[in-house]
This record gives C-alpha cells, structure tokens and sequence, in this order.
C-alpha cells in the first residue's frame, strides 16, 4: 500500500513537466549570423558643404556701338574664357524606398555657390567713326544652383553606396564695363575722354547633373555622407546693353554679344536627419 502511493504521488508530478518538455520546439544552432541591412525607407532633410570647380567658355563675343549723332560702328571684344572655383554650402531633402538591399530615392537641394572668373582689358574697340578706343573688363559668376535627382543605391550594413542623376538650375551672370577715349587732335595725337559704360545680363540656365556618393548611418536617425556631382549647361548667349555718357557731350548705346558655356564639379559633404 504504501509503494502504491509513492508511485502514484511520482505519477501526479512529473506528468506536468513532462507535458511541458514535450511542448517545447526544438533549438537549432546556426553557425551564420543574419546579414545586418540598415533601414533607409524614409523622408530626411540635411546640409552640406564643400568645394566648387567651374569652367567658363566664351565664344561669338561682338560688340557694337551708336552715338547720339547716328553714327554706328563695331568693335571686338575679348570673351572671359576661365575658371571659378569657390565654396559651396546649402540644404537637400529627398524620400527612399528600401527593397531587400536596393534602395531607390529621390532628393532636392538648394545651393550657394561663390563662384566667379574675370579677364582685364576685355573691351577693345576702334569705331571707325570716331576714331578712338576702349578698355575694360568682363566677368561671369554664378551665385546659386539647384538640382532635382534621382538616386539608385545598395545598402550593406549601416552603408548605403549610390549613383545619382537628374536636372540641375543655375543663376549666371555677365557683367562688362568700358572707359573709352577719343581722338581730339591728330597733329599731334591726342586722346581725350570719351566716357564709360557698365551693362549686365544674367539668367537660369538649366541642365543636367550625374554623380555618386557614400552615406553611412550613425543611429537615432542621423546619417553622413560624401558626394560628388558634375554640372553641365551647354550654350547661353547673353546680350549686354549699356548707355555711354562722355564728358564732351557724346552719347552713345554699347552692346556687347557673347556665348558663355559653363560647367561645374562639385565636391560635398554632409549630414542627414531620417524621419
């Protein structure tokens, strides 16, 4: 009787732990950890800073002037051909799509750009009608661009590797100035002042922008980068009109024609904030 109730008490207690052991799923053992992909999906907003490389090629330069007496005449004209290079600093914001390790965007930024070339005695001019000349200066700058692009990357761990392309906007600007003189006396020669001039065209040229960069993510949202994109505007002619005011009564209207293709490389880096 009393063996009974041991084995019966034994009975009682392990059924329990032993329907509990059977319950249990099987713990298998891997010897490959899971590949660590950050999470890029997401609206964020930034700033950068960096360095601007431009190129200013000029071309077609004619210049023309008419004085208030009806005479008319033409005159050359040195084109400002040169570099600009300059800080650059602003903002971008854009949205990406995370599909297993691709990641698909798009972004916008907004740049300011320090960027100008200049050239002396740009302003050569021997009117026939008035028998004289000018000299001077031209400059071309650009102060601001802007692109809109796409962006194709590929994520491993915290690091996102992507091309990116798409429109880019640029305010250029040309500006001219001459001081001219006149010939009063031809025995012997004598050159008095015949007066100045300062005239400007500026204008939005748009184009096309292509590029890549690095963006490693930091936690809690903050992410940094470096990128690098190249610029490229084709041709814009621009057309300088400018009043001439001489000491000796004359005046006149210069205007001046030239061609100006600009390019830009830019190299950046910054920091990103992800929603």
């Amino acid at each position: 009787m009393r063996k009974f109730t041991l084995v019966l008490l034994s009975t009682v207690a392990l059924g329990p732990i032993t329907a509990q052991a059977a319950d249990l799923a099987p713990v298998r053992m891997s010897s490959k950890a899971p590949a660590q992909v950050g999470n890029w999906t997401g609206f964020y907003i930034g700033g950068n800073v960096g360095y601007g490389w431009g190129s200013y090629g000029a071309s077609n330069a004619t210049g023309t002037i008419v004085n208030s007496n009806g005479g008319s005449g033409i005159y050359g004209f040195n084109a400002v051909s040169g570099n600009g290079n300059g800080v650059t600093a602003g903002i971008q914001a854009g949205y990406n799509w995370q599909i297993e390790q691709t990641v698909l965007g798009i972004e916008a930024d907004w740049q300011y750009l320090n960027s100008k070339a200049s050239t002396g005695n740009s302003a050569i001019a021997v009117p026939v009608f008035i028998g004289g000349n000018f000299s001077g200066s031209t400059s071309v700058s650009t102060d601001w661009y802007a692109t809109f692009r796409g962006r194709v990357g590929y994520a491993f761990g915290p690091a996102l590797l992507y091309a990116t392309g798409g429109i880019a906007l640029a305010d250029t600007k040309v500006s001219a100035s001459a001081t001219g003189s006149i010939v009063t006396a031809l025995f012997p020669p004598t050159l008095g002042p015949l007066g100045s001039m300062n005239a400007s065209d500026s204008a939005v040229l748009i184009g096309y922008t292509v590029g890549g960069g690095f963006e490693y993510a930091l936690g809690a949202g903050w992410s940094v980068k470096g990128e690098y994109l190249h610029m490229g505007f084709g041709t814009k002619g621009y057309n300088l009109t400018g009043s001439l005011q001489s000491p000796a009564g004359l005046t006149g209207v210069i205007a001046t024609h030239v061609d100006i293709k600009p390019s830009f490389d830019i190299a950046r880096v910054g920091v990103n904030y992800r929603f």
